[in-house]
């Protein structure tokens, strides 16, 4: 259940500043369970991009795998280069947003901050499909049967 106070205050925000309806932006972002700020924007703001952070982590993985780490190592022999290419294009589509919300959050100006919202808001329902093909794919992958000689084969 949203917080009354939060819908509120988002409420104002949105009258000045063309904001999402509070509804779509919580489905998509969470906010109905941020604590109580004088700075809700700033707070939006940090909650995009910890999901900006976690996703651009979960296609990094992929794209340049650590050798440690079997699970990338498994998932990167499922995507062609095609496939990768797409992705690292979704990448710095996150990374643009990623930088774009420190700089925001540096500059503590309601109107930038207010601006940063509603346009990854825009863009996150595109980005969030993409993300989705690739976290299928992901998983899909270890419904196939793995060499785990190919998998471990760095081992020895």
């Amino acid at each position: 259940m949203p917080s009354k106070e939060t819908e509120k205050q988002y409420s104002e925000l949105r009258k000045r500043h063309k904001l999402p309806e509070f509804r779509e932006i919580d489905n998509e972002f969470e906010i109905s369970d941020l604590e109580e700020t004088n700075f809700l924007l700033r707070a939006i703001v940090r909650r995009i991009a910890e999901k900006l952070d976690f996703y651009s982590t979960m296609l990094e993985e992929i794209l340049q795998p650590d050798t440690s780490n079997l699970y990338a190592m498994h998932e990167i022999r499922y995507f062609n280069e095609n496939e990768k290419k797409q992705m690292y294009e979704l990448y710095t589509k996150l990374m643009n947003f990623n930088r774009q919300s420190i700089e925001v959050s540096l500059s503590r100006n309601e109107r930038e901050e207010a601006d940063f919202v509603g346009s990854m808001f825009n863009e996150w329902k595109n980005l969030r499909q993409d993300l989705l093909k690739y976290a299928k794919k992901m998983r899909a992958s270890w419904k196939t049967e793995a060499d785990i000689k190919e998998d471990l084969g760095y081992l020895g």
